[in-house]
């Protein structure tokens, strides 16, 4: 859509539809679209929500008199979204890793992982392997060390493990993702238990300052396999072979669409087959 049909929208609704504008703008990142409707909105003077979603500051600002707020008011809003958004993430991490070691029940196979390998369709798309999603949005590989119970809980021959783009994202080095790695090989070889690294995904236009980064951690991680005899399979070449994730491949440059899902799925259902028939 062009820039006049995207302001003819924001005239014709008082609320977006986001969701049929991704649609409607397929060759198009979808933040650089929501960024151009702010833009137009705020050029023309019009008052059209861009979704129906009450966001968190949109809360904390909605009793404010003006957009002038005082040094106190900024504070205050500051430190609470940075005491949410810290509560949110570690309220998850606890009670998801409770859930995991509660109802734990032997399995195969244990996907590893953070919000990539949580949201797969490793159930649906892998029925015939008895399996435990241990993925969890938004961990590290620090936070993965300290959950590394919940995948041994369920004795399973095969653990499949992606992780380390939160980690650069945060600013962790690839030095101390490898060394969490490293622990994590470890621990698995304690409880014999056979370990396939993926490769970290690249990512898209959004973060593409940390694909070098992607790159180096997989060189690492290759080598460090190699060490420890674990097989390393590369996803990227499939996904990613111009070193960044494509538009077809997610609409935000980091989690995946099912067209990413069935590519890495081409490449590891054959293995697992063969590992388990």
């Amino acid at each position: 859509m062009t820039p006049e049909q995207l302001l003819q929208e924001l005239k014709d609704n008082e609320c977006l539809d986001l969701v049929k504008l991704y649609y409607a703008n397929p060759d198009r990142q979808f933040y650089g679209l929501i960024e151009e409707l702010y833009q137009l909105r705020k050029t023309h003077g019009l008052s059209s929500r861009i979704s129906p979603l009450v966001t968190e500051i949109e809360s904390l600002t909605k009793a404010l008199s003006s957009d002038n707020i005082t040094q106190e008011e900024f504070n205050h809003i500051r430190q609470t979204l940075d005491l949410n958004q810290r509560a949110h993430k570690m309220s998850r991490y606890i009670l998801t890793q409770d859930n995991h070691s509660a109802f734990s029940k032997p399995v195969d196979l244990v996907m590893f992982g953070d919000s990539i390998t949580e949201w797969g369709p490793w159930h649906d798309a892998l029925p015939s392997i008895s399996l435990a999603n241990r993925g969890l949005a938004g961990d590290t590989t620090s936070g993965m060390v300290k959950r590394l119970t919940t995948t041994t809980v369920c004795h399973p021959k095969l653990v499949c493990i992606m992780a380390g783009i939160n980690d650069l994202a945060q600013g962790y080095s690839v030095d101390e993702i490898v060394e969490n790695y490293q622990q994590m090989l470890s621990y698995w070889a304690e409880h014999n238990v056979e370990v396939w690294v993926q490769s970290t995904l690249y990512v898209g236009q959004r973060m593409a300052s940390l694909n070098p980064l992607v790159t180096e951690l997989n060189q690492k991680l290759r080598l460090l396999c190699q060490q420890h005899e674990q097989c390393f399979i590369d996803v990227n070449q499939a996904l990613c072979p111009e070193h960044y994730l494509p538009l077809d491949c997610s609409c935000d440059d980091l989690h995946l669409n099912s067209n990413a899902y069935r590519q890495w799925l081409a490449i590891l259902t054959p293995m697992l087959e063969q590992r388990f028939n």
